[in-house]
């Protein structure tokens, strides 16, 4: 005789548990394979869709928890009634969506930054790692460049006459100034510089810290801010010529510029 076939365990059968979150009596899959914190002491009773509620509710309303020396621990409270765990950084990520954490992550990361002397971030795009950076060993380097310096002016020397004597000489003169001015090429000192280079300690990147941007190398702090700000007026300049010479489509919304046709189209 055939054995009876195997009854599949279904959801019925399998032993429930209280979410203290919804108070609802849920399957063990339903709940996360840990508790909110490492500090939790407490049974597993907070399932796994409450708690990410939990995280978004704290986040979305600012509720953060500090703790430890000057507060440089930063995170949430555990959900648990009466327990005095904290969801550090790795906590939340795992229990909240890539969009509530990213708003935790930027926080936390302003926070240290306040409440840690000498705190500095790494400036490179793919790199979240910080660190401790001293400034004691910058040092102020005055860069010399050459410069044209113009002299006071002297009298200009007299225009010849042309041959005809005619004032309406088809010839024209060069000199239009009433007075000429003599030029001189001179070393000028600029405002010294201060080099004081950060270097991560994750992935080596350095970064300038006064201009805090990544490190300009071959350039001195002042010539790379102003090349920056040449660019940024050279970008403002094109965005009002856009504005100028263009108007906004109707249905896109897109900058055109109309070259033909009825003029009353735009």
């Amino acid at each position: 005789m055939a054995p009876a076939p195997k009854r599949r365990k279904t959801t019925q059968d399998q032993q429930r548990f209280l979410c203290y979150g919804c108070d609802v009596e849920r399957v063990p899959s339903q709940f996360p394979d840990c508790n909110p914190s490492s500090d939790c002491q407490h049974l597993i009773n907070t399932c796994t869709a409450c708690l990410k509620k939990w995280v978004e509710a704290q986040v979305e309303a600012g509720s953060f928890k500090t703790e430890g020396e000057d507060g440089k621990v930063f995170g949430l409270a555990c959900p648990h009634p009466g327990c005095r765990g904290t969801m550090r950084a790795d906590d939340v990520e795992e229990a909240a969506t890539r969009k509530v954490f990213g708003r935790f992550d930027e926080i936390a990361r302003r926070h240290i930054a306040e409440h840690t002397p000498g705190w500095r971030w790494c400036l490179a795009p793919h790199c979240k790692a910080g660190q401790i950076h001293d400034s004691s060993d910058a040092v102020a380097v005055t860069t010399t460049t050459t410069a044209v310096v113009v002299d006071d002016a002297t009298p200009p020397e007299p225009i010849p006459k042309s041959k005809k004597g005619s004032s309406k000489s088809k010839k024209k003169t060069l000199i239009d100034d009433e007075t000429t001015t003599k030029a001189a090429v001179k070393e000028v000192e600029t405002k010294p510089d201060l080099i004081d280079i950060f270097q991560c300690h994750a992935c080596g990147a350095r970064a300038c810290v006064p201009c805090d941007r990544p490190y300009h190398d071959g350039e001195s702090c002042g010539q790379y801010q102003r090349r920056v700000k040449d660019r940024l007026d050279e970008e403002d300049q094109t965005l009002q010529t856009i504005r100028k010479s263009t108007r906004k489509c109707p249905a896109c919304g897109v900058n055109i510029q109309k070259n033909g046709g009825c003029p009353y189209m735009i």
